[in-house]
């Protein structure tokens, strides 16, 4: 019999999970998402333990399943926890982690009735799952595909120590675009990266084209016509001030028109698949629910009811975050936080910290139970045993957890967030929510208008579009700008049958320079100590 959980699996898994926590932390930050990691990290798993000999495509399975759970955990940290800073909170590194273990943990438990109901009988997609199983099966003879990975890694690293270290490449560039006023440009700049432009090939030519249409008629046509007619005096603040909310307001209002389309039929199921389950595992089940509505309690200064609902969101949105995941590889988990977040402060009112708790518990859990599906779907077609990935999966959690809250502190103290370096579009929509005493009109327009092409759009395609269009209103356009190009690139490589070796060297590269930079800013952060 083929060993699956061995010990090497998890000192690699876990190593691996600390490395892909890390770049996806910092390349989430800086484009706004996270691309699923479990096609990078199955090849990364397959060319370690192919070099160590004497492995099988279970015990690789298991690897990438450890590791792959750090980038969405991650994720859910990233979308949401930098809110707090943007307001002026601060929150510990304990708190933190614990928040990060409690979803993480609800997500993967969540995830437990899904497998049988979504993999087995639905047999839904989830096509970075197949994809990873396809690498495993395939192999990498030669070692071409972890030479090109590891290569890429090489050159993200290379190059983010000579910006970032040695100085010796510039950090910006700077477009003029248009004179809006006498002696005054309009232009912008980024810092010089690599993460944008492989971000955009990742995430493709559509969601990419769909974002820099926002930017564009935000920063070239809204903008100027308010500088041009002269209605304000401070000009181009003003035209900011004018599409940011509305913006905003467009991610709100697709987010929940997304969720009514999407997410409400997907609960028909919930109970009935949650019913046999619970039943042959009331005790452990009951046991694990309390003792995480226990740790959030302390976390949220004994609010019970707040943990009560922090638990009961993450259970509804991994549930609807893992079918979306099946059905459009694609797991919205922000815009699930969002509409949590935004339910909990019209019915009870909780101040920041607690709103953000509730957020990032749910934003994780929907993470999570995405992440976890994908790997049982690799698991269902390699024959990996499902308790073994629970294993594997609850000890990515773990890693992911301790590794994220020392990341996110760093970055925060080398390069703050919801600026040129780390826009962290996310976190800003839901730092805007919260402060908010009341939703002004722009952001009402925004709302309106974001629902009405959500609605139309998904006669079409998907919803989850027009977030990428709102995001793009409101996000600096020069991280809008490289992400389009990347997505152009996209759009050539798969016209000339080259995607997946793209897809490996915008993985590889954003993996490299993500790593170093976050590696220098815990650099920066211990001579800060």
């Amino acid at each position: 019999m083929e060993k699956e959980l061995t010990l090497r699996a998890v000192i690699i898994g876990a190593i691996l999970a600390v490395i892909v926590t890390m770049y996806s932390a910092f390349a989430g930050l800086k484009i706004g998402g996270v691309y699923w990691p479990i096609t990078t990290v199955s090849i990364m798993s397959l060319g370690i333990l192919t070099i160590l000999g004497n492995t099988n495509k279970n015990e690789i399975n298991i690897t990438q399943t450890i590791a792959s759970a750090g980038g969405l955990l991650a994720a859910g940290i990233i979308f949401t926890v930098p809110a707090l800073y943007l307001i002026g909170f601060e929150i510990s590194l304990t708190d933190i982690t614990l928040i990060s273990l409690v979803g993480g943990i609800t997500g993967v438990i969540f995830s437990v009735p899904l497998r049988k109901q979504m993999i087995e009988k639905e047999k839904l997609e989830y096509p970075d799952g197949k994809a990873a199983a396809a690498i495993i099966l395939a192999g990498d003879e030669k070692g071409t595909k972890i030479k090109t990975l590891s290569a890429m890694f090489g050159i993200g690293i290379i190059f983010s120590f000579l910006r970032d270290f040695l100085q010796a490449v510039p950090s910006y560039w700077n477009i003029d675009l248009i004179k809006l006023q006498l002696n005054k440009l309009f232009s912008f700049g980024s810092s010089i990266s690599l993460i944008p432009f492989s971000g955009g090939y990742l995430i493709g030519p559509k969601f990419t084209g769909i974002w820099f249409l926002g930017a564009v008629i935000s920063y070239l046509i809204i903008i100027p016509f308010v500088v041009f007619t002269g209605l304000f005096s401070d000009k181009f603040t003003a035209g900011i001030e004018l599409t940011k909310p509305l913006g905003i307001g467009i991610v709100i209002g697709s987010a929940i028109m997304y969720f009514l389309l999407k997410g409400i039929p997907a609960l028909k199921n919930i109970f009935s698949d949650w019913k046999e389950v619970f039943k042959e595992n009331q005790k452990m089940i009951g046991i694990v629910l309390i003792v995480l509505v226990g740790v959030l309690t302390i976390i949220t200064e004994m609010n019970l009811l707040l943990s009560v609902i922090a638990i009961s969101g993450a259970f509804v949105m991994a549930y609807v975050g893992g079918r979306v995941t099946g059905e459009m590889n694609v797991d919205p988990m922000e815009l699930f936080a969002m509409i949590v977040l935004i339910a909990a402060k019209i019915l009870f009112g909780f101040n920041a910290v607690l709103l953000v708790i509730i957020a990032a518990v749910v934003a994780i859990s929907a993470g999570i139970a995405g992440d976890t599906l994908q790997d049982l779907k690799t698991g269902n077609i390699l024959g990996t045993k499902p308790k073994n990935q629970f294993i594997g999966q609850l000890i990515g959690v773990v890693i992911g957890a301790l590794v994220i809250g020392i990341v996110l502190m760093a970055l925060q103290q080398t390069y703050g967030f919801g600026n040129a370096d780390l826009p962290a579009p996310q976190a800003v929509a839901l730092s805007e929510i919260i402060k908010a005493d009341s939703l002004s009109g722009n952001l009402l327009m925004g709302i309106l208008i974001g629902a009405v092409l959500a609605l139309i759009v998904s006669f079409f395609g998907s919803a989850i579009i027009i977030v990428a269009f709102g995001i793009g209103m409101y996000v600096p356009i020069e991280l809008s700008f490289p992400l389009f190009i990347g997505g152009l690139i996209r759009l050539a490589a798969d016209k000339k049958k080259l995607t997946e070796q793209g897809r490996l060297i915008a993985a590889g590269l954003i993996a490299g320079e993500g790593f170093t930079g976050v590696v220098l800013s815990l650099m920066g952060l211990g001579k800060l100590i």
